[in-house]
């Protein structure tokens, strides 16, 4: 979150804006898509009487651990790189790491409520 932070703090507004953009769709969409994916692939795989109960706790396991954190690392994402793109839209002004670190802070607390 950070990095990403500090990654679109270093770009225009437009540029923190597709920052933004592109971490909120891999970390929304494309990684769990993959990881769906790799779920299903295994789920295929299983075999025996307590196929199904594995297969549902494969599932739970990865929307929760997995999938959940991922998809609100998204919005924090989108939020963060949102917040500095209008900052720097508004301002004009270089954000300093203490004004990042406050972002990232801010939109991670925005992105758990947001993810849950």
């Amino acid at each position: 979150m950070d990095n990403t932070a500090h990654l679109a703090a270093s770009f225009g507004p437009v540029g923190a804006l597709c920052t933004g953009a592109i971490g909120f769709a891999v970390f929304y969409t494309v990684l769990p898509l993959c990881m769906m994916a790799w779920t299903a692939e295994r789920k295929a795989s299983l075999k025996g009487s307590a196929a199904a109960v594995f297969a549902s706790l494969l599932d739970q396991v990865m929307w929760h651990r997995l999938i959940s954190p991922c998809q609100c690392a998204g919005i924090a994402i989108l939020l963060v790189c949102s917040a500095i793109a209008v900052w720097k839209f508004l301002d004009r002004a270089e954000l300093n790491d203490e004004d990042m670190t406050f972002l990232s802070f801010i939109s991670k607390g925005i992105g758990r409520l947001m993810g849950n």
